[in-house]
């Protein structure tokens, strides 16, 4: 019993010799062949153009606000619910596109904090504003003139946004018009806040366009917003890493 004992202590630490690089001794003892071992060369998937365009659309959408400085790079999401008041010139539709949009997002977004209406606006922790494009300035000062959509969001020392706006142009928009406009903003104040150059159909995409409903590459960004590994405050890099990009 203590024979064999001895031998398998004396074999692991053979192993972990040969391991290191460290065998010759042990190996000239035997009368093996001295070999230098070499540390297995670690294989990764390649990446395809589409994961590589996912990786590309998140780090444009999710790192940076549209009208932030160029030097900003961190996660900002919600971490607590979120409450949504919609007031002003709207119409039946306009609160019907916003039901159907909280219902899609409770369904299809995994991790994005429970979201849903309510009946006055100091209960609320974001705000939806239909006005007259005239009048969009005196609601927000950081508004940015001549935009039919426009948000903002506010967040805490540790990244995690609290306080959202959203303003919509009443006066000069078509309900299609609005529509869009309503997912696009609310889409930006979850915390994708900046514009994408392609794909076309992507809520996101920086040309105008009359699209109604969110993408599959939107609703992946999303998902990946609000991804587990994900904390507030993060950078792109250490984002990649928890997400096994690097």
């Amino acid at each position: 019993m203590e024979k064999r004992r001895a031998f398998a202590l004396r074999s692991i630490a053979l192993k972990l010799a040969l391991l290191c690089g460290l065998a010759l001794p042990w190996l000239g003892f035997l009368g093996l062949e001295a070999r230098r071992c070499q540390p297995p060369v670690a294989q990764t998937a390649p990446v395809t153009a589409q994961e590589g365009s996912l990786r590309a659309a998140f780090a444009r959408a999710a790192f940076r606000a549209e009208y932030d400085s160029a030097d900003t790079d961190v996660l900002r999401r919600w971490a607590g619910p979120i409450r949504v008041y919609a007031e002003g010139s709207m119409t039946p539709a306009d609160a019907q596109a916003l039901d159907d949009f909280i219902i899609e997002l409770s369904r299809r977004v995994r991790g994005l904090p429970p979201v849903w209406r309510v009946s006055g606006e100091k209960a609320a922790s974001l705000v939806i504003r239909y006005a007259p494009l005239e009048d969009l300035p005196a609601l927000d000062d950081s508004y940015v003139p001549g935009n039919w959509g426009f948000f903002t969001f506010w967040y805490d020392d540790a990244w995690r946004i609290d306080q959202a706006q959203v303003l919509i142009a009443s006066d000069v928009t078509n309900q299609q018009e609005r529509d869009h406009l309503l997912l696009e903003e609310l889409t930006g104040a979850l915390g994708l806040a900046n514009d994408l150059d392609d794909p076309p159909d992507s809520i996101l995409y920086q040309g105008w366009t009359l699209t109604r409903q969110l993408s599959e590459l939107d609703w992946q960004l999303l998902n990946l917003l609000y991804d587990a590994r994900l904390r507030p405050g993060m950078s792109l890099r250490q984002a990649r890493r928890a997400l096994g990009w690097q």
